[in-house]
């Protein structure tokens, strides 16, 4: 579930200062007012964090039109899979 900011309008709240943070589901509606003061708050937007996956495979990558290579060592990479050149070499890296 994420995780919400809010800060308040007006006033600071003595229990959770200026702003605070809240786990709500996406589809729960923004609070209104602070829960420890009552007074009003806003949601603000702040830092987001998104996890991807690193592991690719290279096959189903090519099936998407994608060309997957790999670094086999400095300056050099060889092709994995999908259309396109079979080896990229940096010319002022390769051996």
């Amino acid at each position: 579930m994420p995780v919400y900011e809010y800060e308040h309008v007006f006033d600071e709240c003595e229990i959770a200062g200026t702003t605070f943070a809240v786990v709500q589901g996406i589809g729960e509606a923004p609070l209104e007012f602070c829960p420890g003061c009552g007074l009003e708050v806003r949601r603000v937007v702040s830092q987001v964090s998104v996890q991807v996956r690193r592991s690719t495979d290279p096959e189903k990558a090519a099936a998407r039109g994608f060309t997957t290579w790999k670094r086999s060592e400095q300056g050099v990479w060889e092709k994995l899979a999908g259309s396109g050149v079979d080896v990229i070499l940096d010319p002022d890296k390769a051996p």
